[in-house]
């Protein structure tokens, strides 16, 4: 079982989570910044340099890519530890194209939003499952328990940890 800090930078950065999920967008003048929402030119967004400069030794990136077009540059600076779930398909093939090794959503595994998890839904799904966003502790501990479910996507990465670990 994985787990994923949803939105982790900087808040959960070293929380102790396998993969540090942020979402990827470029500013207007195309630098590659972390922003769910689109960029909006009277704010400031942290940058992904300034998140690689950061990130802990082991950590993973789990690059939630919000558009298109600049997906080569993303990569070429990515860690060796990442996964891709971008929202167009096209850029799901050009990154496998150019980097087979990565895996990415939906080629190498599927996201699913946590309110449509079903036992039904799971049992459809022919590879592995990545949840988001969840936060209760008994829906951890249930798609802990399902084989089909590979991460858990979480904004309580300690709450996960320590589920997985047997702590909690």
């Amino acid at each position: 079982m994985i787990v994923s800090a949803h939105d982790g930078y900087p808040r959960l950065l070293n929380s102790g989570a396998d993969y540090i999920e942020v979402d990827i967008r470029r500013n207007a003048d195309g630098v590659i910044v972390l922003a769910h929402d689109p960029v909006q030119p009277d704010r400031s967004y942290p940058t992904y340099d300034e998140l690689l400069a950061k990130l802990p030794a082991g950590a993973g990136l789990h690059l939630d890519l919000k558009e298109k077009g600049f997906e080569l540059e993303l990569m070429a600076r990515a860690p060796a530890k990442v996964v891709v779930t971008p929202d167009f398909q096209e850029s799901a093939d050009v990154i496998k194209e150019h980097y087979p090794h990565v895996r990415v959503s939906p080629i190498d595994f599927v996201t699913l939003d946590q309110r449509y998890v079903t036992g039904d839904n799971l049992h459809r799904q022919t590879r592995p499952v990545w949840v988001w966003t969840v936060d209760d502790p008994k829906q951890m501990r249930r798609l802990m328990d399902s084989p089909r479910v590979e991460c858990i996507v979480t904004n309580r990465p300690d709450k996960a940890i320590k589920l997985r670990s047997g702590k909690e």
